[in-house]
């Protein structure tokens, strides 16, 4: 049987991905950095950012990235929580697939 996973979906604000215990499996992240005004995407083991960071993203450089990290399942023992924070006109879309 296939490794299958569910997805946050493409979110462009900070969001609780999961309510309870899950594996964290990936992150695809497109980043547009406009006038080098920061971008910081961390994930939390919590349903807020009150928890244990899991990950962090955080790009300055103007420019347009598309960045993928794999978790390898990371254990999630409370939820799981992805906040998003843009300086200026700097964007970043997100999309978490955990299972």
């Amino acid at each position: 049987m296939a490794d299958a996973s569910r997805s946050s979906g493409v979110l462009g604000a900070s969001a609780i991905v999961a309510r309870s215990q899950c594996r964290l499996k990936s992150i695809h992240a497109s980043i547009v950095i406009a006038s080098n005004a920061a971008v910081t995407i961390k994930l939390f083991d919590s349903l807020d950012n009150s928890g244990t960071e899991l990950a962090r993203i955080h790009h300055t450089t103007t420019g347009q990235y598309n960045l993928e990290y794999d978790m390898h399942g990371v254990l999630c023992t409370t939820a799981l929580f992805c906040e998003i924070t843009e300086v200026g006109s700097s964007t970043a879309h997100v999309s978490v697939e955990f299972n």
